[in-house]
């Protein structure tokens, strides 16, 4: 799909997951984020992402996949509840609504 996307110059998430993003085993995803891991399925898939910087941040912001837009919440509603590290860089921005 990746393929087929970019050569007809689609946007697509696939294009960028099969360019930037690498598959880690279990072990190697716990040892990154044991809190968030540990709460997943045993048969959950895990990747890095060649983009995020030794900061943390993500280096292609503006051209980040519509499931990294939608980190942690992927379609809920915002709500609050502690990230496990503080430090992430995800900012959430509450629109007020009249």
């Amino acid at each position: 799909m990746a393929a087929v996307t970019s050569v007809l110059g689609i946007p697509s998430d696939m294009v960028f997951a099969a360019a930037h993003w690498h598959p880690l085993t279990r072990d190697e995803a716990l040892r990154r984020n044991p809190f968030y891991v540990s709460r997943l399925a045993a048969d959950a898939h895990f990747y890095a992402c060649d983009q995020i910087g030794a900061d943390g941040r993500c280096q292609a912001y503006e051209e980040r996949p519509l499931v990294c837009r939608g980190y942690p919440w992927y379609d809920q509603p915002v709500r609050t509840m502690p990230l496990p590290d503080p430090d992430c860089g995800y900012k959430e921005d509450i629109a007020a609504t009249s």
